[in-house]
């Protein structure tokens, strides 16, 4: 069974069991090749507040000529910043985005999700996110299976896109644009993403197509809804066997620092 272990200074180290798949198999193997290479990013959420954001808008401004300040942030206009994002980047994703902006476009990116869903103690919150900044990648399986509700513990796949799955598109009421923003997860990217919270089973897919015939019929008809609805969940690929380290490691109130990374297979 391919297994990852996942080291932050002063904590246990997390065991992951990856799943003993064809792709469960290619996502072990290009995460560590990855590693071999290049040390990975872990972004501690609690970081990533409106206050860090106001000074990313700055950057934005500056660099960019983005006019990114608000008084305040709302899933309606962290949203429309996100467009953005999406009309620059496109289907690409950031790979060819210039060395002088590739930082301050993960920060923006990573904190509009962040702060969309602050909580009053700005507390770990969705998953743990360690990653890699290139163009590495290995196709999806055909027949590979999204599920439509996560586990505390759960590994999933790093969306590959700035754009978001139909799920996302659907549960963020993104309807702005379907075609530019809903992208399928059809690659692996080499990320480990730690689910540390329940997310509910999904069971709303004939309004869910409702709703995108509604505001983007073309998209559905170019796609067709049997692949829309392939896409809408989530790509899990191995789950967390001590889950008691990994709520002890959510609940710290020191910032995470990703010490190291070891592969068993």
């Amino acid at each position: 069974m391919p297994t990852i272990i996942v080291k932050f200074v002063d904590h246990t180290e997390l065991e992951l069991s990856i799943d003993n798949n064809s792709v469960g198999q290619k996502y072990f193997n290009l995460v560590r090749d990855n590693y071999k290479k290049q040390k990975p990013i872990h972004r501690d959420r609690p970081k990533y507040t409106v206050e860090y954001m106001l000074n990313l808008a700055e950057k934005a401004k500056n660099l960019l000529g983005w006019e990114w300040e608000a008084q305040s942030y709302s899933i309606k206009n962290t949203k429309l910043l996100h467009k953005d994002l999406e009309i620059l980047l496109g289907k690409v994703g950031f790979s060819d985005v210039s060395a002088e902006h590739d930082e301050l476009f993960h920060e923006l990116h990573f904190c509009l999700h962040n702060i969309q869903f602050l909580n009053k103690n700005n507390a770990r919150r969705g998953w743990l996110q360690i990653e890699w900044y290139n163009n590495s990648m290995l196709p999806l399986d055909e027949d590979f299976n999204f599920i439509t509700d996560l586990k505390f513990g759960d590994i999933k796949l790093q969306n590959p896109f700035v754009g978001h799955g139909p799920l996302q598109v659907y549960e963020e009421q993104d309807f702005t644009n379907i075609s530019q923003t809903c992208k399928f997860h059809n690659i692996i990217r080499p990320g480990i993403n730690i689910v540390i919270e329940d997310f509910p089973i999904f069971q709303n897919s004939k309004h869910l197509i409702e709703i995108f015939k509604k505001f983007d019929p073309i998209f559905v008809s170019q796609h067709g809804e049997d692949k829309i609805l392939k896409y809408t969940g989530h790509p899990v690929v191995g789950k967390i066997i001590n889950l008691d380290t990994l709520e002890q490691i959510v609940k710290s109130c020191s910032s995470l620092d990703l010490e190291f990374l070891k592969f068993y297979d």
